[in-house]
């Protein structure tokens, strides 16, 4: 086999490579396009007979609290281990925060 015989069976295949791997992507492509025309399930068809009620938006609002309280928390926790050692004054230096409001993103 000549060096001119392999060169071009190594280009064919890498031809025959790259170019299944772009057909197969461009399928992708094709499929998550037509995900436009697939409805979406609508709440009572997912088994809730009901929508989100006001107590239920309520107590949401009253989770925030405990969830301020356990990020302040860790935070202090991660603040604590990240500050300098005891100089010998009996003081040690701890850090000043406050968090005020949680976004929840969906």
């Amino acid at each position: 086999m000549t060096l001119e015989n392999t060169l071009m069976k190594a280009l064919m295949d890498t031809l025959m490579g790259m170019g299944s791997v772009f057909m197969i992507l461009i399928l992708i492509c094709i499929i998550i396009s037509l995900f436009k025309f697939i409805p979406k399930e609508s709440a009572a068809a997912a088994g809730s007979d009901e929508p989100k009620t006001a107590a239920a938006v309520i107590n949401d609002e009253e989770d925030d609290g405990e969830l301020i309280a356990v990020i302040t928390a860790a935070l202090k926790m991660a603040m604590a281990q990240e500050a300098p050692p005891d100089t010998g004054s009996g003081k040690t230096a701890e850090p000043v925060f406050i968090v005020k409001s949680v976004k929840r993103r969906r």
